[in-house]
């Protein structure tokens, strides 16, 4: 009986489909290599980062800030470095950036390499101590949690119903100059498109601002007893939800307390 042959259309199509198959699983590795890549640099760089265990405070006390950078270490590795995020209990401890634009570290890591990871960074039209108004941090929602990827589990109740922002209430930020502890008092899903005052960066009145923030909080997904009548600058940490083009969670918070470095 003789073996029957094979017709070159379908051969053709045989090579096609390894083709595609063998591409899919290239795209697939790199994928996952990228993420294994900006994962380990950013682990790496805890190196410079010292933490200390926190003590409970007596009522009325200050909380001491947990953590010490070693800044002149990570200059020398990125000049554009402006602060250290960290939020207790929750693996998001990362370096903070300012470019010249709010576009190169978007797929750019903190040593610069090309990477979808991207960098937290700050957004160009805030002032690089914290000093503006409302200062506004930007990260990848990864599905590896990695980045801002934690926050929507943390702080969002429609993405997760047993997100409590009172666990991780305390955001800080450490630059080279102080120590700032922040406590969030407002959390949301928005539209870039329609909600552009939430990018609101500096206020000509302090009664302005006051209302601004009213309003910031009043549009929370779940109220906090976070007070926000002491004029103080405030911190927004912005990323992608997976649900539209245009959506993003914000959590917003207040400053409580600066610390001399």
């Amino acid at each position: 009986m003789k073996k029957k042959k094979r017709s070159p259309i379908s051969l053709l199509i045989l090579l096609i489909c390894l083709a595609v198959a063998a591409f899919s699983a290239w795209k697939l590795y790199g994928y996952f290599r990228g993420y294994r890549d900006g994962e380990k640099e950013y682990e790496e760089l805890t190196q410079y980062v010292e933490t200390s265990q926190q003590e409970e405070t007596k009522k009325g006390k200050k909380d001491k800030c947990p953590i010490t950078v070693d800044f002149d270490s990570l200059r020398a590795i990125n000049e554009d470095i402006v602060a250290w995020l960290y939020i207790p209990d929750t693996g998001v401890n990362y370096p903070v950036v300012q470019g010249e634009d709010n576009e190169y570290y978007l797929h750019h890591t903190f040593e610069k390499k090309e990477n979808f990871s991207g960098a937290i960074f700050m957004d160009t039209t805030c002032s690089p101590d914290f000093s503006s108004d409302n200062s506004i941090l930007f990260g990848h929602n990864l599905r590896t949690g990695e980045m801002f990827g934690q926050l929507k589990r943390l702080y969002d109740t429609d993405y997760n119903e047993e997100a409590d922002y009172q666990k991780h209430p305390v955001i800080w930020v450490v630059t080279p100059d102080s120590a700032m502890e922040y406590r969030i008092f407002a959390a949301r899903e928005i539209s870039v498109e329609r909600d552009t005052d939430v990018y609101m960066v500096d206020f000509a009145q302090r009664e302005e601002y006051q209302a601004w923030m009213e309003q910031q909080k009043a549009a929370s997904m779940y109220e906090t007893d976070t007070d926000i009548s002491s004029y103080e600058p405030m911190l927004t940490l912005s990323t992608c939800t997976s649900d539209t083009e245009d959506g993003r969670l914000i959590v917003q918070a207040i400053r409580i307390q600066v610390r001399a470095q």
